[in-house]
């Protein structure tokens, strides 16, 4: 597979600052007005993939949930590694899956065109790339989705596509809380606890949320084992949902 060099990638953020329209463009006009150059990416792909382009903007018409599982069983053979490198999601945006990017958040419905453009095209941080561009947040989502135990992909899926709240609380974070083992532990508790009748409140959740990021601030949560993470948030969270061990089975699996 061929990306777009750092260069091109860097002549694409400048133009699109100036001109945010020529997300429109073909990506050989493009190529050829800007004189991008591409470069290889060890990366095995099937890109040749037609995802589902939105009929609608709500949850259940913007098809996010399909196209995160085309996406994942795409790139099923990218790394989280390679998946940090801003020129294959550019690349992915502008040529390969340009027709999707365009549906899925056009540029009509932009509060702020450059900003539009700049967040669903580009990513540049980590924040970015799991939570706004276009293509690399739905493989993001798969990837997280798949590590979660005792749960099928489509169940963490929905947790996080149907709601907004805890997606924002869960992803929007800079801070330790926000790396991937410590987000796989969290989905993983959470929807133990939706199996156990426990449903999602934003205000608890919100609660548990600032508990992770204090004890994050003492503590290398990115550095522990699953085993270790479980045991130290999942009482965390049973005191932010005022949940009595005695009278609910939630902590079992974790507290033995």
């Amino acid at each position: 597979m061929e990306v777009l060099s750092t260069e091109s990638v860097e002549k694409l953020r400048a133009s699109c600052k100036e001109e945010p329209s020529i997300i429109a463009k073909d990506f050989e006009e493009l190529e050829h007005d800007l004189n991008l150059i591409l470069i290889p990416f060890n990366f095995e792909n099937n890109t040749e993939i037609d995802l589902t382009l939105p009929t609608g903007f709500t949850q259940e018409t913007n098809k996010d949930l399909e196209n995160c599982k085309l996406v994942g069983e795409a790139l099923k053979s990218l790394t989280p590694a390679q998946a940090t490198d801003e020129r294959l999601w550019v690349t992915l945006c502008f040529r390969d899956f340009r027709d999707y990017a365009l549906a899925r958040w056009p540029l009509e419905r932009a509060k702020t065109e450059v900003n539009h453009v700049q967040d669903h095209w580009f990513a540049r941080t980590s924040r970015n790339r799991m939570r706004d561009n276009a293509v690399s947040r739905l493989w993001w989502m798969s990837y997280i989705a798949s590590r979660v135990e005792n749960s099928t992909l489509d169940e963490v899926l929905r947790t996080l596509f149907f709601n907004s709240d805890y997606r924002s609380n869960l992803l929007e974070r800079n801070s330790s809380a926000n790396a991937i083992n410590v987000v796989v532990s969290i989905l993983s508790i959470s929807q133990t606890a939706f199996d156990n009748g426990i449903e999602f409140d934003r205000d608890k959740f919100r609660s548990f949320m600032k508990k992770v990021d204090f004890i994050g601030k003492r503590t290398s949560l990115p550095s522990l084992s699953p085993e270790e993470l479980n045991s130290l948030l999942s009482p965390m969270y049973a005191d932010s949902y005022e949940i009595n061990k005695k009278k609910s089975g939630f902590l079992s699996r974790f507290l033995k």
